[in-house]
């Protein structure tokens, strides 16, 4: 979707399919024992990630230092995730370029002495360059423990925020995506604090800072899961907050939408409650999951995956949920399609939020791209 059209202008081509939206009844509460981030659902989708060496010789971008780059309204983003650095992620761009306006790339990670590894896709970002897309580097890590130590060591905070640097301006990024996750809830000032010097920091050298939350229907600093994040303050701190709006119902606890419009209408209207809506990004799912009434904890399922089960065991319903049964165990698979995406963008246009992220590129109803170009 581009920029000049805005959110609006897609609300009024969606208006139809919006009027039959099948909405979740009553609010789903979240469950206090969330902790099922999202790199969970990759290494059942993708299996074992290899380690990856260290970064390639990247595609270079000229800057002025001091000048940032313009980050357009109407954001279209999607994660890329392709720890193999197969070429999918490209051609994957190739295919979406005329909807997208810009990637986060799920590359790299931190460990607790501020150390940052990955490999760089050289080829992508000369793609996303020449087409003038937003890039971000997502820096990744979600071991509480290591999360702890690098935020209560003033030396390893350095290095992380140097090394971090130092990658974006060698691999022509626009800004970098913190997508820390499990933080100590005893970091929360911490954290808060360290955004703040990486903004002071990447500002002076004209890039962006941008973070990866947990979702919240309220405030909960005693969380042992969101507790860390402290939106009014971060929200100040860095220059978007990509809200991860999904996992209301997630692998290890009881079937559900994944996100359901209700619940993403509360977690935005907390959001927007701490945080001005041009600083939000609304993160939506392209996955699902099929739980079983017996085992340990669900399968995670593409689009793809679900509706090929859907056409199997349900091949005349049109909901994005269904329940079948195989060797006698009752399996309930609930999963995103473009009506259920549909419903959070006509929310993205009602909160006036600076636009939406994919989880992931790769992985979703690929129809709902049609509705967004």
């Amino acid at each position: 979707m581009k920029s000049a059209r805005g959110w609006r202008g897609l609300i009024g081509k969606v208006a139809w399919i919006g009027c039959g939206l099948l909405l979740v009844a009553g609010l789903m509460a979240v469950d206090p024992n969330w902790s099922g981030h999202i790199r969970r659902v990759d290494r059942m989708l993708l299996g074992a990630v290899k380690k990856v060496p260290k970064m390639a010789d990247p595609a270079k971008r000229r800057r002025v230092q001091g000048l940032m780059r313009p980050l357009e309204p109407g954001l279209v983003l999607g994660y890329l995730y392709d720890p193999n650095a197969t070429s999918q992620a490209l051609n994957q761009l190739r295919r979406l370029v005329p909807v997208l306006t810009g990637i986060a790339a799920d590359w790299y990670t931190v460990d607790a002495q501020g150390n940052v590894s990955g490999q760089t896709q050289p080829q992508v970002m000369r793609f996303a360059m020449a087409r003038h897309l937003t890039t971000l580097a997502v820096v990744e890590q979600t071991t509480p423990s290591v999360l702890n130590s690098l935020l209560n060591n003033p030396t390893a905070e350095s290095v992380s925020q140097y090394q971090m640097l130092t990658m974006v301006e060698s691999d022509g990024f626009d800004g970098v995506n913190l997508d820390w996750e499990g933080i100590p809830a005893a970091d929360r000032a911490h954290f808060s604090q360290y955004v703040g010097q990486l903004t002071k920091l990447f500002h002076q050298h004209g890039y962006y800072v941008t973070l990866s939350l947990p979702p919240e229907t309220h405030n909960q600093p005693g969380s042992s899961w969101t507790g860390a994040y402290n939106y009014r303050v971060l929200g100040r701190e860095a220059d978007l907050l990509m809200i991860m709006a999904y996992d209301q119902h997630w692998s290890g606890g009881t079937p559900g939408p994944i996100a359901s419009t209700s619940w993403v209408r509360s977690v935005l209207s907390f959001a927007v409650s701490q945080v001005s809506p041009t600083k939000l990004i609304l993160g939506i799912p392209g996955y699902g999951y099929d739980w079983a009434s017996e085992g340990a904890g669900a399968v995670a399922l593409t689009f793809t995956q679900a509706e090929q089960l859907k056409q199997q065991y349900a091949p005349k319903s049109s909901a994005n949920h269904f329940q079948y049964v195989q060797g006698g165990v009752l399996h309930s698979v609930w999963f995103e399609n473009t009506r259920s995406f549909l419903g959070k963008v006509q929310l993205v246009s009602g909160f006036e939020l600076r636009g939406i992220v994919l989880w992931r590129i790769g992985i979703e109803d690929p129809k709902i791209w049609d509705f967004l170009e």
